[in-house]
């Protein structure tokens, strides 16, 4: 990813979610975690704001709703629950989708 690529990335964020990753960049005190210096960065992430930026991403890599779906092995009414309500969706279909789109997430109990 270029310089530029990321520029672009960050200017098409929310600014709740420029906040996150603001606050990710910036190392806590002492602890010595955040963005720049974890070796796995993690913030938690809304569930109600993933919809939001699966589209948006969709949207900036060129990608209808069509396309993905074929690539993920689900149905397009499947696909748009999924962008619908993220949260809904099986484990595995939104992790293909994630994993598709070139995004990281962990989940934790």
């Amino acid at each position: 990813m270029t310089s530029d690529n990321i520029k672009d990335w960050v200017s098409n964020l929310s600014q709740v979610e420029k906040n996150l990753l603001m606050a990710q960049l910036k190392t806590t005190s002492s602890s010595g975690e955040g963005l720049l210096s974890s070796p796995s960065p993690r913030h938690p992430l809304e569930l109600a704001a993933l919809g939001k930026i699966l589209a948006r991403e969709l949207k900036r890599q060129g990608l209808t709703y069509e396309e993905m779906a074929l690539q993920i092995g689900v149905s397009v009414s499947t696909f748009k629950r999924i962008i619908a309500n993220p949260a809904m969706a099986r484990a595995g279909n939104l992790h293909a989708l994630l994993a598709e789109l070139g995004i990281q997430v962990w989940l934790e109990r």
